[in-house]
C-alpha cells in the first residue's frame, strides 16, 4: 500500500487552460450583473463587500457598463497571470495515500497501483501545493488508515480536493461547504470530473455544525476556528477533527481550545516553521 506521505511530483504535461486574467475590483456586489460581460467572463469572488470580477481578456467598455448599470465603483483593475495567481508555480500531480491528483488537462494516466484524481482548481486556491492542503490530505489518509471515515465535512472546501479524497477514500457521505459562490461551484465541477458524490452546500462554516460527523475537515483562517471550535454547543458527534491553516503563534491556544473541548492531538504537522496542522480525537465528553 503507497504510503501516507505526500510526494513523487512531476511537471504537468500540459498547459492550464488558463492563461491571462484581468481581474476588476469592484466595491458592492456585482453579482447579480455579470450577464453582459461576454465569453471572456470566467467567474465573480465576493469577499466581504468586494467583488473581484474574472476574465480572460480585458473587458473594460462591458465592466463600466456593469458599474453604470449596477451603481457600483470601480476601485482597481489588475492583470496577471495564471501562474502568478496560483502562487508563482505550475501545477503538478500530487501522490498521497493511494491517489494521484492531477491537473485536469494533463493526460497522463496515474502510475500503477494509484487512482487518479483529476482536479480543475479554476479561479480558487486548493490545488494541493499549499503545505496546509498537503497536511490536511496526509492526516486524512492517516484516519482512514485507522478505519472507515463515516459522513465527512468539509468546512471552507476550496476547490473541492479534500472533499474528494475523503469521497474516493470511501466515507459514506461528504458535505461541502464554503461560503465564496465561485468555490461551491468549483467543487461541483471537479466532483463532476470524478464522478463521485459530494453534497455542495453554500454558507458559513458555522452554519453546518448541526448534526454528528465522523470526521470533520477545516483549514480555515484560526480566528474562523478559534470561533467553530469555542461555541457553546454539544461536540459529542465530532470524534475526529482535522484543522490547518494555522500559524505557528496561533498553535498553543488552538490546541489549548480543543483540550479544553475534550480531544486530544493525535498528529501534527509543520511546513517552512509556520503553518500547522493536527488530528484531534474526542476522548471525553466535556461541553
Amino acid at each position: 500500500m503507497p504510503s501516507g506521505q505526500s510526494g513523487e511530483p512531476r511537471p504537468a504535461v500540459s498547459k492550464a487552460p488558463y492563461d491571462q486574467l484581468y481581474i476588476y475590483e469592484i466595491a458592492g456586489d456585482a453579482r447579480a450583473h455579470t450577464r453582459g460581460l461576454g465569453a471572456s467572463f470566467l467567474g465573480l469572488w465576493l469577499e466581504g463587500d468586494t467583488s473581484f470580477v474574472f476574465c480572460s481578456a480585458p473587458a473594460d467598455e462591458a465592466v463600466q457598463r456593469l458599474l453604470a448599470a449596477a451603481g457600483l465603483v470601480l476601485r482597481q483593475r489588475h492583470h496577471l497571470s495564471y501562474e502568478q495567481w496560483q502562487g508563482g508555480l505550475d501545477l503538478e500531480p500530487l501522490a498521497v495515500g493511494d491517489l494521484w491528483i492531477a491537473p485536469a488537462w494533463d493526460p497522463a494516466p496515474a502510475p500503477p497501483g494509484r487512482r487518479r484524481l483529476a482536479l480543475d482548481p479554476g479561479l480558487v486556491f486548493g490545488s494541493g501545493l499549499h503545505p496546509t492542503t498537503r497536511h490536511c490530505l496526509d492526516l486524512l489518509w492517516l484516519r482512514r488508515q485507522a478505519g472507515p471515515l463515516g459522513r465527512v465535512l468539509d468546512l471552507g472546501c476550496g476547490t473541492g480536493i479534500l472533499a474528494l479524497a475523503a469521497a474516493a477514500w470511501g466515507a459514506s457521505e461528504v458535505i461541502a461547504v464554503d461560503q465564496n459562490p465561485l468555490c461551491v461551484a468549483t467543487t461541483q465541477n471537479n466532483a463532476r470530473l470524478n464522478g463521485l458524490a459530494v453534497a455542495v452546500r453554500e454558507g458559513p462554516a458555522a452554519e453546518f455544525l448541526d448534526r454528528p460527523a465522523g470526521v470533520v475537515l477545516a483549514n480555515l483562517h484560526y480566528q474562523v476556528q478559534q470561533g467553530l471550535w469555542s461555541r457553546p454547543r454539544d461536540l459529542a458527534g465530532y470524534p475526529d477533527l482535522i484543522l490547518s491553516g494555522v500559524m505557528r503563534s496561533q498553535k498553543g491556544p488552538l490546541e489549548d481550545l480543543l483540550l479544553s473541548r475534550g480531544y486530544a492531538i493525535l498528529e501534527r504537522r509543520e511546513a517552512e516553521f509556520t503553518w500547522f496542522s493536527l488530528w484531534a480525537r474526542r476522548i471525553c465528553y466535556k461541553t
